[in-house]
């Protein structure tokens, strides 16, 4: 009787022991699946950033050509406006060197935590800078407009910088809302796996 009962634990032991093989593959391939959703999500933030560098990069010879040349705006607005945009340059540079996505599937989570808050806050606080620039930018262009035309034509001006700066609101509010969105998927990623 001895030797049956020790017969069928032993195969009950061997047949846990496989399955804690088996669900100990299921969580590494869990753990690697939720690692690489968590790359393509920081590899979608960092494509959004890339395009608007690209963006602001072509916009600032055009800035300081057309703007002078053919608008004719004040030279002190379009430095103004280039030293703001080669500040945002370096601020994304900077954040996003620090932002990699490949370090959600290689390295440290807590550290990637880490730089994914430090992201969302910079994207948070850059509005502090961001919206009193648009104000003084804005403000100042409505003036340097008033100077160069001067007449009825100036209404047409209006409606178009109020469609621009709609626009630009809009775009810019959808960007920050799926960056913002973005980073708090993978922050409750990273503590789902904490867990």
């Amino acid at each position: 009787m001895n030797y049956i009962e020790s017969k069928e634990l032993q195969e009950m032991k061997e047949q846990l022991a496989i399955l804690t093989q088996k669900l100990d593959k299921e969580a590494i391939v869990n753990e690697r699946l939720i690692r690489q959703s968590m790359k393509n999500k920081a590899t979608s933030i960092r494509k959004i950033a890339i395009a608007e560098s690209i963006v602001t990069l072509i916009m600032i010879p055009y800035i300081l050509w057309v703007m002078p040349n053919v608008i004719a705006i004040s030279t002190g607005l379009c430095c103004f406006t280039c030293f703001f945009m080669v500040l945002a340059l370096a601020g994304n540079y900077y954040i996003h060197s620090r932002f990699r996505p490949d370090k959600f599937v290689l390295g440290n989570l807590l550290e990637a935590r880490k730089d994914t808050l430090t992201m969302k806050r910079f994207y948070i606080n850059w509005l502090k800078i961001g919206i009193p620039f648009l104000v003084a930018f804005f403000s100042w262009f409505i003036h340097d407009i008033r100077l160069a035309y001067p007449g009825e034509e100036l209404n047409g001006i209006y409606y178009g910088i109020g469609f621009g700066i709609l626009l630009g609101t809009t775009i810019g509010i959808i960007q920050f809302k799926r960056i913002q969105n973005t980073a708090n998927e993978i922050l409750e990623q990273i503590e789902e796996m904490q867990v």
